[in-house]
């Protein structure tokens, strides 16, 4: 049995009530695939968690969390719960397999998860967030690619990308997947997608649905004559370093917040959780995007530089405070003009570019998740003038702010 422990100096923690169970604190993490980054983060936001609570925490295998070796794992351990992940699969571990032991859920669909706990992404929300940062290089067209395996996040990630590019007026090509009754091998996978990617426009935009899908499309790139980002640009999901720092070229990503993810999923085994309105109980509780980290595949030279780091961390932090290029620019040494021309080879677009994608993040969020005053929503994300912001809003979506609202909602 692969088991993973973790035991956080906090909180006076009793030892062990028995031979084989754990201490009291314990909480278990099932479905954790050591190989996969996603998995590594949300173990740490739930080890995050577990400290302040003075828990253990431990990872089981996914191959060791079946619903016949549940049981046994209960009374090993004797958890004060549970958090499965549903990345893999889907509906075995249902709540009353627990016996009464307190449980959340990441990635599980709803109807699954019934009354527990489920913290999700919004895949609706990354692809929108896709569109809009390919959107801005201005390309004469897209194209989405999804998971080898048509895993249900992957599919539902290349759909709303596809609605996305529809609503926008753009062409979007969609590469084909496989039945889901007929799984298909990493390597044959990209012997489909080469040929596939040599017949799509120059200088089309492509968005893959994972870094693990990005590396595979930009191998298949390369033997198919297309250079990322000459003739084709790149963006993924997740912002793994390791995958996208040492693919050829560095792929830009959207960040995902999976520790986030794993504190919240611990921290609702909590007696007195509540959910977002006050209420106990549960909920499914959906994760937005936080950023893009662009890189060489969109035309940015990366962020790998401290000052770039260091701007970029500034800009997220007061671009809604009224943050304009030149106070920033003011921060570093040597010319305004020399630190915008460096901020552009590094990132691939302007500072300027930069801060107003921050401020439409924001307001973006506003206008969906809270009920801000319309007339409220530029001052609060740094637009001195309310016709600015209706204008970019404008260009961006095709609708004013309020009828974004009514449609969203």
């Amino acid at each position: 049995m692969q088991v993973h422990s973790s035991r956080l100096p906090a909180g006076g923690s009793a030892g062990p009530r028995g031979r084989n169970a754990g201490p009291p604190g314990t909480v278990l993490y099932l479905s954790m695939i050591a190989s996969s980054p996603s998995h590594a983060a949300k173990f740490d936001g739930i080890r995050r968690y577990c400290s302040s609570r003075g828990w253990e925490a431990v990872a089981v295998s996914r191959d060791d969390a079946s619903a016949a070796a549940l049981p046994a794992l209960l009374r090993r351990y004797r958890p004060v719960g549970c958090v499965v992940d549903g990345i893999a699969r889907h509906g075995d571990l249902p709540p009353r397999f627990f016996r009464g032991v307190p449980v959340s859920y990441v990635g599980y669909p709803s109807r699954l998860a019934g009354s527990k706990p489920n913290f999700v992404f919004d895949h609706a929300a990354i692809a929108a967030t896709a569109f809009r940062d390919l959107s801005a290089i201005r390309p004469p067209c897209y194209a989405v690619v999804g998971h080898h395996n048509p895993l249900r996040w992957s599919r539902q990630r290349a759909a709303a990308f596809r609605a996305a590019a529809t609503a926008a007026g753009a062409k979007c090509f969609a590469f084909p997947a496989r039945p889901r009754f007929r799984p298909e091998s990493g390597e044959s996978f990209e012997k489909r997608l080469a040929p596939w990617l040599a017949g799509l426009p120059d200088r089309c935009a492509v968005f893959a649905v994972s870094d693990e899908v990005a590396v595979r499309v930009a191998r298949a790139a390369r033997a198919a004559g297309r250079p990322i980002p000459r003739s084709l640009t790149l963006l993924s999901v997740d912002n793994f370093p390791e995958l996208c720092e040492r693919a050829d070229p560095p792929i830009s990503s959207i960040q995902l917040d999976f520790e986030r993810e794993g504190w919240l999923a611990a921290a609702a085994l909590s007696p007195n959780y509540r959910t977002r309105d006050g209420r106990p109980g549960a909920e499914t509780s959906v994760l937005g995007p936080l950023f893009v980290v662009r890189r060489q595949s969109t035309g940015g030279r990366g962020r790998r530089e401290p000052w770039i780091l260091k701007a970029v961390e500034t800009i997220r932090r007061e671009a809604c405070d009224g943050l304009a290029a030149r106070d920033l620019a003011a921060r570093f040494p040597g010319s305004r003009r020399l630190f915008e021309m460096r901020f552009r080879e590094a990132t691939g677009h302007s500072v300027l570019d930069e801060i107003l994608h921050v401020r439409l993040e924001k307001a973006f969020a506003l206008l969906a998740e809270t009920d801000t005053a319309i007339g409220a929503v530029p001052a609060l994300c740094g637009f001195r003038c309310n016709r600015t912001l209706d204008a970019l809003f404008r260009s961006r979506t095709g609708l004013s702010m309020r009828d974004w609202r009514k449609r969203t909602r």
